[in-house]
């Protein structure tokens, strides 16, 4: 499957068509997925995972020091729910500034307010801001090392 996904090289934002490629259980399962590019003359490969938030994880690790990956799963405003998640499942809470785990907790206590807010995770909106941990909180486990 080819997706858009957006790419910030040496921070500036670009587009690019990326192979996604996974294979399902005969349940609809996701087995494994891994994501290829051609970018920068390189043909880049992800080392293979069982779930999407690793696959994408693994694909950031293969790509060039000056490329990262702009999408909800890198965004400060993409927070897990710390209740547990499916698969290439993210929420955005642009309009919450939370300072720990529990205020993420309070707000995922009443899943009804959350629906609107269900994004895969390499989804991207013009709101989007890099994580950075030292500036504020996002229930997020992305790290760019």
């Amino acid at each position: 499957m080819n997706l858009i996904v957006n790419y910030l090289i040496d921070d500036k934002l670009s587009t690019i068509p990326t192979k996604a490629l996974s294979k399902r259980t005969t349940g609809g399962e996701l087995e494994s997925i891994h994501y290829e590019i051609f970018i920068e003359n390189q043909h880049v490969i992800s080392k293979i995972s069982d779930v999407t938030e690793l696959g994408v994880k693994n694909f950031q690790k293969a790509l060039p020091k000056n490329i990262r990956i702009a999408a909800c799963q890198t965004c400060r405003y993409g927070n897990f729910s710390p209740y547990g998640d499916n698969d290439n499942e993210i929420f955005c809470l642009i309009d919450f500034d939370f300072k720990n785990k529990s205020e993420v907790c309070e707000i995922f206590s009443d899943p009804s307010n959350l629906e609107k807010r269900r994004q895969h995770l390499l989804d991207f909106c013009s709101n989007y801001k890099p994580i950075s941990l030292a500036d504020y909180y996002t229930y997020n486990d992305w790290d760019w090392d």
